[in-house]
């Protein structure tokens, strides 16, 4: 079986790959600094590794459940903090936590899933 992938798709995990786990982005997170959620936040740091694997074109596992209850992705307020440390210029916040955000959000918030949802019995 071949495998395609576009390069827009190829990109945008690359940017991810680039991460030389400094951990700085976990070190300067108020959630974890200041508001002490060490328990129920996982951090910027793990958002990447997820979101690497998440938006991977060939990646079918599903991980809202995941950070919805587990890791804790609502406590991000987005305040930009991890994104303006980084030593290799990751976009932490907007190309990473963002669309986990709106991963979780389409999964359990959208109105629209939730009706197809009820519509179909699950």
């Amino acid at each position: 079986m071949e495998w395609k992938i576009s390069q827009l798709d190829v990109d945008r995990v690359q940017e991810f790959r680039k991460c030389i786990e400094c951990f700085l982005c976990q070190d300067v997170c108020h959630v974890l600094r200041e508001h002490d959620k060490k328990e129920q936040f996982a951090g910027p740091r793990f958002f990447v590794r997820i979101a690497g694997l998440e938006m991977h074109p060939l990646d079918g596992h599903d991980r809202a459940g995941l950070l919805k209850d587990q890791l804790g992705l609502g406590l991000c307020n987005i305040t930009k903090c991890c994104t303006e440390v980084c030593p290799e210029e990751i976009r932490i916040t907007d190309n990473a936590i963002i669309p986990l955000k709106e991963r979780v959000v389409d999964e359990f918030y959208d109105p629209l899933t939730m009706l197809f949802r009820k519509i179909r019995g699950r």
